[in-house]
């Protein structure tokens, strides 16, 4: 009998996304993860998801189906074939770290949420400066095109340790966005949640190498 990664279902439900929904979605994403399967709700109208409970008959046909991490993979893999020629300007690899503030306690949801801010004010950033650059292969697109956007979730110990490592991205020119959360919910406004900083992979290791993983 198939049974949803209850993991992924805390997640899912703390985004306010519904049970049964989210029981749907980890069904036809393959129980991969919580990531894609909420990627594959707001993928998909709200009307093509009615509040009905799981049949076993619907569960056994889409049980039998490839799940979308699958069908990702084998996308990815086609698209690598063609993009097996790495120009010229290619100096990588890259990759993006996201060091979280352990100090305030926040629940799994909330550094999602969290993560998920300074992803894109990062991106954002990282956008603007390439933009700025005009190169062939500037680092954003190297780590999307060749190191297949690496990422990676850290522990950060406290606001000051955080701000600590923000002078050292800082310091070799490393790229960076640091959260500072509204306070609408669990922490006060202002508080420091999360640190991200991108770069090549050998340069973010010398700050964050130590870190242990989220």
């Amino acid at each position: 009998m198939w049974k949803p990664n209850e993991d992924f279902v805390s997640v899912l439900l703390s985004m306010g996304i519904s049970r049964n929904v989210a029981e749907r979605a980890l069904l036809n994403t393959g129980n991969s993860s919580a990531e894609i399967a909420a990627a594959w709700i707001f993928d998909n109208p709200d009307g093509t998801l009615p509040e009905l409970p799981l049949t076993a008959d619907e569960i056994a046909n889409l049980s039998d189906l490839p799940s979308q991490e699958n069908m990702n993979s084998d996308e990815n893999c086609e698209e690598d074939e063609e993009d097996d020629v790495v120009p010229e300007g290619y100096d990588g690899p890259y990759k993006m770290v996201f060091v979280v503030n352990m100090s305030l306690g926040m629940g799994v949801g909330k550094i999602a949420a969290q993560v998920a801010h300074a992803a894109l004010g990062l991106h954002r950033e990282l956008i603007d400066k390439e933009m700025e650059e005009n190169k062939e292969c500037g680092a954003l697109t190297c780590w999307e095109d060749y190191d297949g956007e690496r990422k990676i979730a850290l522990k950060g110990e406290s606001k000051e340790h955080l701000l600590d490592l923000l002078r050292q991205a800082k310091e070799v020119g490393l790229c960076h966005y640091l959260v500072s959360d509204a306070g609408h919910t669990q922490v006060a406004p202002g508080s420091n949640t999360v640190l991200s900083i991108f770069g090549k992979e050998s340069d973010v290791n010398l700050i964050t190498g130590k870190l242990k993983l989220l």
